[in-house]
């Protein structure tokens, strides 16, 4: 295929009249037909688009009929794309428009941290206002890094800001060592009990395994004595594992009405674009309802490109009330993981020894009393 024939170009029959003298003329005014063949009474052949015109001027001259059979090239596919106004008109008004959104985040590339670092991140910069679809600015990148430090969970933190993409570096935060998060006060005991194990750090320890020792009690000091008296002061840090009694006591009802899910849901959504929130038509809210917010971007379908904007969506779960029946092993399981869960909630590190527990039914409710032995860290 001729290269004319891949941008514009077309083919033609000759018929009638002195086609032999049209060639001839072709040859002279610099018009070269290609892929001539001959046809009964004339011939047949192609040319690019733009000599057409010169070719049926000289055809006319010598009463030679042309016609068209096939527009062949690009141009003939794109050219009633090239007649669509609206289509211009659109890219006229898109490419202002694709200028003018650079100032807003298109995207958050969250790619150096983990995926639970990102969502944390994200959510952190979601109430300084650097969600997609917000406007940038120098503070808001500032009010951003100093949001991600003051979480506690990085050390470090970088807000890059280019063109739509917003990227996010930051470093996570390491625990202080145990030495550094010691006091210079001193560790006392935070209740009583018996030493059962001693792990010193720094300081002085002041109790020994075996020891019974009184809320209060001096554990680790801060200072002790060389041979020739001098008193050298060290921050105070270690634990002392001591075992002691914890009690609770719970009341549970038999009967108790509870919210219970109706399987019913109505959502709401926020669309932040622009550096402007805009909420969308949705159901009333029902009056009982569990709500769950979630966050997300768009993406252009088939090719997952973000774009400049971000969806809050309002999940509520209807609820009605329900009475709830328990029996009174049922109520005393529910109570005794309430007490378990005030234990590691008072006590995260303790450890399980014995425990003593008593249940009494009273009309429509168990009351529950619950001692445990227990081994767990007493400095504070």
């Amino acid at each position: 295929m001729e290269p004319v024939s891949l941008w514009a170009a077309v083919e033609f029959t000759a018929c009638n009249g002195s086609t032999e003298a049209l060639l001839t003329a072709a040859a002279r005014a610099g018009l070269h037909p290609y892929g001539v063949t001959a046809l009964p009474g004339g011939f047949g052949g192609r040319c690019a688009a733009w000599q057409y015109p010169r070719l049926a001027a000289l055809a006319r001259k010598r009463r030679v009929r042309l016609r068209i059979r096939r527009k062949l090239g690009l141009y003939f596919c794109l050219r009633p794309l090239l007649r669509r106004a609206g289509l211009w008109a659109g890219l006229t008004v898109f490419v202002p428009l694709l200028l003018f959104a650079q100032q807003f985040v298109w995207y958050a590339d969250t790619s150096s941290l983990t995926t639970g670092q990102a969502a944390r991140a994200c959510a952190v910069l979601r109430e300084a206002g650097l969600q997609p679809g917000a406007a940038v600015t120098e503070a808001k990148l500032t009010a951003g890094e100093y949001a991600l430090l003051h979480s506690g969970e990085f050390s470090w933190a970088s807000l890059n800001f280019a063109k739509g993409r917003l990227v996010v570096e930051a470093a996570a935060a390491k625990p202080k060592p145990d030495i550094a998060a010691g006091t210079l006060h001193g560790i006392r005991a935070k209740c009583s009990g018996t030493v059962l194990r001693t792990n010193l750090t720094s300081g002085t320890m002041l109790v020994q395994p075996g020891q019974q020792v009184e809320a209060g009690q001096g554990l680790i000091g801060t200072a002790r004595a060389e041979r020739d008296g001098t008193l050298i002061f060290a921050p105070a840090a270690g634990t002392v594992v001591a075992q002691f009694e914890w009690s609770d006591t719970r009341t549970v009802p038999l009967e108790e009405t509870v919210q219970q899910y109706t399987g019913a849901c109505t959502r709401a959504y926020r669309v932040a674009a622009f550096g402007h929130t805009f909420s969308l038509p949705a159901a009333p809210a029902p009056e009982h309802a569990a709500v769950i917010l979630r966050h997300f971007q768009p993406e252009v379908p088939l090719l997952g490109l973000a774009l400049p904007c971000s969806v809050e969506e309002t999940c509520r779960y209807v609820q009605q009330p329900e009475t709830l029946r328990r029996t009174e092993a049922q109520a005393a399981a529910l109570a005794r993981l309430q007490s378990l869960q005030a234990l590691y909630a008072a006590w995260p590190d303790a450890e399980h020894i014995a425990r003593k527990e008593d249940c009494t039914v009273n009309g429509n409710v168990l009351d529950y009393t619950v001692t445990y032995t227990v081994a767990a860290d007493i400095c504070g």
